[in-house]
């Protein structure tokens, strides 16, 4: 893997659309997700506000710097364990709970197909 993971992007790819993040930090966090690729999601809505899903094995996250998330993210909530796409809400206060992994924009219908079974997580090329 190249050892600068900074503006690497993963593609979340459905069968209705992808969704691309552009990784803009490098954390502990960050370089863990990246050993997992390629991988299988199911993502679900979670409070009218973010997209989540479980990765098979835990993200290792000790050693990522607090972080807060809003709009445009995808975190991992650290107590769950599960990777969120945040599409409303503003950025709070840093907290250990998230993590910071990416930024992304995309439609209504990009999350609504997220949502539409297997999602592909790998590198974009």
């Amino acid at each position: 893997m190249n050892d600068d993971v900074i503006g690497t992007v993963i593609r979340f790819a459905a069968s209705g659309g992808a969704i691309d993040v552009r990784i803009d930090q490098d954390n502990p966090a960050v370089r863990d997700l990246l050993t997992m690729l390629p991988l299988t999601l199911t993502f679900e809505d979670f409070n009218g506000a973010e997209k989540i899903a479980y990765p098979p094995r835990d993200i290792r996250t000790a050693g990522s710097p607090p972080s807060s998330a809003g709009a445009g993210d995808l975190a991992i909530y650290v107590p769950w364990g599960d990777i969120a796409f945040f599409y409303e809400g503003e950025r709070g206060a840093p907290s250990a709970d998230i993590v910071h992994l990416g930024v992304f924009d995309a439609s209504r219908e990009q999350f609504e197909a997220l949502e539409e079974g297997d999602v592909t997580v790998t590198i974009a090329d």
